[in-house]
Parts: structure tokens; sequence; C-alpha cells
């Protein structure tokens, strides 16, 4: 027992460590419009604040991110013709996940990080298999409910019937999403038996997306860690194996089907973003489209876009695409230059980063509790280098 709880660093972990890595989680539930996305964080901040007294990370990236988000919005109220409420609340929303960052990454133990990623996984794992043993049987699932928590309103995807495994996640790519973390610190830590298992339940959980960035990772990790040549042959033998056993397995098999099928309507977060950018007036170029958010913008007709639009009338765009369509050119490159001065700073996170920026193009999160989750893990790792303080 010794053994297990040392080899999944189980033996080094931390109030705040466990509550960030249970944060990806958390952020699907909410009291009304008090969502934990936010919550959670403001009450991190809060217990860090009172805790601490000290100083906090300066990582320029966010600092001028945050800023011209804050001057961009601020800017829009007047530009505007009609400001609606939730535009006010988004843009505290930005301010809080931003700043959030800032607060919480230098305070975590990034010996504590490991395991508490590992704890969380480790349970994950659990309500996974729970799940694929209930669908193989002919069950329908919703995701695991956490103790004590509220009912998410009637529009969440929270607690909605599926048929695809999710365990304590909303939908399979959310969970693909996390498993990466937990994925690339075993490869980091040349666990391969330990990555093999988590990679194993991704393909599973039926995520295409998940399947595409589990094996991008491995890939980029043969390709760019330094390593023995057994264990590299070890990585592509599984890799192929997992492959294998995805073909074969009846529970992955929509997730062939959906791969083997992928249609126009199944890229609309890409074709979507790409087809407003396309239509766009120059003058957006620079600073977005004077809009809230996308979906007003094309309620309003002012992109005239052969737009994939879903059934409800709601119109999906990754967040690569939200943030030149909503902050123009220069919103991105300040959105981008983050992700590239993390890669500056410590070259061995290219397999997770990686992942992330092909996420960018599937994932709907701009700045949001996926984008902090994120930074808060990968800054956590490098603040003890202070190279950027």
């Amino acid at each position: 027992m010794k053994k297990i709880i040392k080899y999944f660093h189980l033996d080094k972990l931390g109030f705040f460590e466990v509550f960030i890595a249970l944060y990806p989680i958390l952020m699907g539930y909410g009291y009304g419009d008090f969502q934990l996305s936010f919550g959670t964080l403001i009450i991190v901040d809060v217990l860090l604040i009172y805790k601490r007294k000290g100083s906090y990370l300066y990582f320029k990236p966010i600092v001028l991110l945050l800023l011209f988000v804050v001057v961009h919005e601020l800017l829009w109220l007047f530009v505007m013709s009609n400001v609606p409420s939730y535009f006010i609340n988004s843009l505290i929303a930005y301010v809080i996940f931003l700043i959030s960052i800032l607060i919480i990454a230098p305070a975590l133990d990034y010996k504590k990080i490991e395991g508490s990623i590992n704890l969380i996984a480790i349970i994950c794992i659990i309500g996974m298999v729970y799940h694929i043993l209930l669908v193989q049987v002919g069950h329908s699932v919703s995701p695991i409910k956490l103790p004590f928590l509220p009912n998410m309103s009637n529009q969440s995807r929270l607690y909605s019937i599926i048929e695809r495994p999710t365990s304590f996640f909303w939908e399979p790519q959310s969970y693909a999403s996390f498993m990466l973390v937990p994925l690339f610190f075993a490869l980091r830590s040349n666990k391969i038996i330990w990555a093999f298992v988590i990679a194993l339940t991704v393909f599973l959980s039926t995520s295409t997306t998940g399947i595409v960035l589990v094996v991008v990772m491995f890939t980029i990790h043969l390709f760019t860690q330094k390593g023995r040549l057994i264990n590299k042959t070890i990585i592509v033998l599984l890799l192929i194996f997992l492959l294998f056993i995805l073909a074969r397995s009846y529970v992955a098999s929509s997730s062939l089907y959906k791969i083997e099928n992928t249609n126009l309507k199944e890229t609309n977060r890409i074709i979507n973003g790409f087809l407003i950018v396309k239509h766009m007036q120059i003058k957006d170029w620079v600073l977005g489209v004077p809009f809230p958010n996308i979906q007003d913008c094309y309620d309003a007709g002012y992109v005239n876009a052969p737009l994939i639009i879903h059934s409800d009338g709601v119109v999906f765009v990754s967040a690569f695409w939200i943030a030149l369509i909503r902050f123009g050119f220069l919103g991105l490159l300040l959105f981008l230059n983050v992700y590239l001065k993390i890669l500056v700073l410590d070259r061995t996170l290219i397999p997770y980063i990686a992942c992330v920026f092909i996420a960018l193009f599937s994932n709907p999160d701009f700045v949001g509790g996926s984008f902090s989750f994120q930074m808060i893990i990968m800054l956590s790792l490098i603040y003890k280098k202070r190279e950027y303080m």
C-alpha cells in the first residue's frame, strides 16, 4: 500500500492543490446565476489572500491580456447601441478568471500538484468504469453528482441522460480534457502503465477530441522528451494496443462511428468561426465586432455568413475564433502570447501545451474555467523557476 501511495504521490497532498484538482468538476455546478466556475476561484482567492498576505505572481502575458480585455470591454460600453446586463457580468467574470491565475498559481506547491491531480483522476476513473459497465448492460447514464452541491438549471447538460460514459463530468470531452493533466504527469515521470490506464479510459469515454489529443500527447512526448529507447518502444507498443482496443471495443464503437462519419455539423465550432471571420468587415479585424457575444452578433444580422446553427438557434464557435471575432487580431495575439511565453519558460510542457492549443479549435472556453485551470497548473509548475518575476 505504501508503494502505491508513493507511486501516485498521494503522500504529498495539499488542501488548495486538491481543491484546484477538483475544480474542473466543480465548475459545472452553480447556485442560480452564481456559477462555481468563478465562485470556486473567488473562495480560493479570499482564503489565499487571508492566509498569505504576500507577493503575487506577475506574469506579464496574463497582465497584458487582463488590461486589454478590461479596456476593450469598457470601450465597447460606449460603442454598442444596446448594452445587456450580462455584458457587465461577463466582464467581471473575465477579471475574476485572470486575476485568480495570478493569485492561485504561485500559492500551490508544485510537488503536491501531481499527487492531488492523481487522487482526483483515480476517483474519476472509478466513476468512468462504473458508467462503462452501466452502458454495456444497456442502462442510460448521467453525470455522477457530487454530494452537498445544488442541482443545475434545466438548461445545463450536467444532469442530462445520455448514452455515453462521463464519470463526474457533464460530457465525455470534459472528462478527456481533465485527464490530459494526469496523463502529462504520468508521461513526464515515465509512469507508462499509469499513462496507459488513463489513455484507455479516455478512449473508452467515446470522446473523439479526447482520443485525438491522447494520440497527439503520446506522439509529441516520444519526439520531445529524452529517454531510453526501451521506454519509447514500450510507449509505441502500448499506443498501438490502445488503438487495437478501440477498434475492437463495443463501448468505443460510437467513437469510431463519429470519426468515420464526421460531417460539417460536427465541426461547426471550427467552421462557424472561420466563416464569420471571412465575412467580417475589415475594421472589425482590429478590435472585433461591436457586440457582447457572437450569438448577439449573429441574431442582429451583423455578419452575413452561412453559419451552421444548432437546432435551438445557438451558434457554436471555438475559443480561437472567439478571441479573434470578439477582440480582433490584437486580442488574439495577446491570448496566444500567454501560451507562447509558457512554452518559452518550460519546454517540457510542449506535449500538454500542444494539446491545449489544438483544443482551442473545439473548446468554446475563451477566458473561463478551463482556461484558468490550465494556466494555474502550468504556471504553478514553472513558478519555482521565477524566471518571469
